[in-house]
């Protein structure tokens, strides 16, 4: 019920999530990311405390590989229902798809990401995510996110529409993300012709040339307004 980009940004090391699904507030149940540790999407029948798991056992030094394992080992509903996507600011990936689905479910590993997803409209899904993730390098990381989930969307994503969405980007050595976007409920929902993707491109739009006032001009500067911030960057 959900496709899925996990990424980390060769340049920066920034890590990455960005989702959509047919149920509410996936962004506030599936991704996990913490900078310069790991970025994590636990989703298909997800399972909150397998990111928590996953994300320390990063920190004590576990690989990709050796997370898949233990979550395997530990949790007896992984294999045929849990979908698990891990990238480490290093490059490292890792995924699994479960077994059990009327719909399609599946992934695809690259270098430093992982394309994925569940009860999907087909493989294609994921593939068209896959090669656009690739074919975007010109552009900002989470604008790169964003094209990536919405070549899912174009491909047909979950037949029955984007009900929420979100992205979540973290710098390495920040405590915080320096973007973290939800889409919990579109409206009108996609029974009335609604849908979460188009939401968060609209709401990112309008965010996105802030990033740098919210996350860090704005903090020893509180006569700064977001006008006066937007104005000078036009002006430079």
């Amino acid at each position: 019920m959900t496709y899925t980009v996990v990424a980390c940004d060769p340049e920066t090391k920034a890590l990455g999530v960005c989702l959509a699904t047919s149920p509410l507030a996936v962004a506030a149940r599936c991704p996990l990311v913490r900078g310069g540790v790991a970025a994590i999407s636990s989703q298909c029948h997800s399972d909150w405390r397998l990111a928590y798991r996953g994300m320390d056992m990063v920190e004590a030094g576990a690989s990709p590989e050796e997370i898949l394992k233990a979550l395997e080992a530990e949790d007896r509903f992984f294999l045929e229902y849990r979908q698990f996507g891990i990238v480490l600011p290093d490059g490292r990936v890792a995924a699994h798809s479960p077994s059990n689905g009327k719909y399609w479910t599946g992934h695809l590993v690259g270098d430093g990401f992982v394309t994925m997803g569940n009860h999907l409209a087909g493989p294609q899904v994921v593939e068209a995510m896959h090669a656009t993730y690739i074919a975007e390098t010109a552009v900002p990381f989470e604008e790169r996110l964003l094209r990536t989930l919405e070549a899912g969307f174009a491909a047909g994503g979950e037949t029955v529409g984007q009900l929420s969405a979100g992205m979540i980007v973290a710098e390495p050595g920040e405590r915080r993300p320096r973007t973290e976007l939800r889409i919990d409920m579109a409206n009108p929902p996609p029974t009335e012709g609604g849908d979460a993707v188009r939401d968060l491109r609209r709401v990112f739009d309008e965010y996105f040339p802030l990033v740098p006032y919210y996350a860090k001009d704005w903090l020893d500067n509180p006569t700064l307004n977001r006008s006066q911030y937007l104005e000078h960057r036009r002006a430079v």
